[in-house]
This record gives structure tokens, sequence and C-alpha cells, in this order.
């Protein structure tokens, strides 16, 4: 995968740094109730103007994308902190458990993980981030004789987002210990421990 850029943020007056943090801020809390995140919407919740969300962001998809920026950096801390870890296959599992879990917990971040468009060069340049610290964690295991050695971490991407979807829909998606019972079954597969 070719290096992709990080494009700097534009430096904003503090009026619409603010109006952009109300923005994100609306747009987080529909997505937390599990509402779509419509702009008209966003700029009701965020009591700004429609033309307000539309200057900073442009799409539904830019505004995603915006949310689930946060996600993207803590999931990269995350598969670093995973990485310094001396066992390889605890240390992806320690990661895949937390991956797992954004895939649960945000919709925005599930969404743009996956979307193989990126509306922004930001979001492009997390994806890549949090794609090379996994790739890392996956070349670590498979050299250690402990993964199947064909998986991508964009495979593992899309695995990981089929057992969010599994949980979401299965009928004991209360269960506590459900998330990790499908990503063992996961990982059963693709470890060749």
């Amino acid at each position: 995968m070719k290096d992709v850029p990080s494009s700097p943020q534009p430096v904003l007056r503090k009026d619409a740094a603010r109006n952009r943090r109300y923005i994100v801020e609306a747009a987080r809390a529909l997505a937390h109730e599990g509402k779509p995140i419509q702009l008209n919407a966003v700029a009701k919740a965020a009591d700004v103007g429609v033309g307000t969300v539309y200057r900073h962001f442009p799409s539904p998809e830019a505004l995603v994308e915006a949310v689930a920026a946060d996600q993207f950096e803590s999931l990269i801390r995350q598969a670093e902190e995973a990485a310094a870890l001396p066992d390889a296959e605890q240390a992806l599992r320690v990661f895949l458990k937390a991956a797992v879990a954004a895939y649960l917990q945000d919709d925005a971040f599930a969404a743009a993980a996956i979307d193989p468009d990126p509306a922004t060069p930001d979001i492009q340049h997390l994806r890549h981030r949090l794609q090379e610290e996994l790739n890392g964690l996956l070349a670590r295991t498979a050299a250690e004789g402990g993964l199947h050695p064909a998986l991508t971490a964009a495979d593992m991407m899309l695995l990981l987002c089929g057992v969010g979807f599994a949980v979401r829909h299965s009928p004991d998606r209360d269960a506590p210990d459900l998330p990790d019972r499908y990503l063992n079954a996961l990982l059963d597969g693709a470890l060749s421990n």
C-alpha cells in the first residue's frame, strides 16, 4: 500500500473551531443514539445553521469520518501498545479484541474502516496508519508460525466487521461474552496453533 500523506488541518477562527466541535459532538450523539447522521439533523442538534455544517463537512460521509477519527487514533495507540507485548499471538488478540469493541460501539468507525473510498484525506491517512500497525502485528504472528500468512490487514478489518455484524444480529447480542466467543472462533481458524 502506498504511503498516504496526512493533510494539515486548516487553522480555524475560534468561532469556526467551536462550531466544528459542536457539529462533531452533535453527530457523535446522534450516532450513539442509533440515529443516522444527516446534516440537517446535526445542524439542529448543534444549534448551528445548515450552511455552517456544509462549510465544515461537504457531505454526510465527511462528517461520519470526522466522528470516526478519534476511534481510529485510539485504535492506532492500542495497536502500538499491543505490539510491545512479548507474545505475538497475545498482542494480536489484545488488539483485535479492542478493534471488535470499536466496531460494536462506534457505527461511524465501522463504516469508515471498511469504506473502499474514504471521503477525506484525513481518514485515508488514519486508515493507512491503522493498517500498517495491524500488518505489523499480523506479520509478527505469522513469522512466529502462529497465523495463516495470507491474511492481510484489509482482510482482518473486514473479518472484524463481520464479527461485529454477527454480534449485532445474534439473538444473544447482549451476552457479555459473545464478542469474545465470536472473535475466538475467528482466530481459531486464522491461527495455526
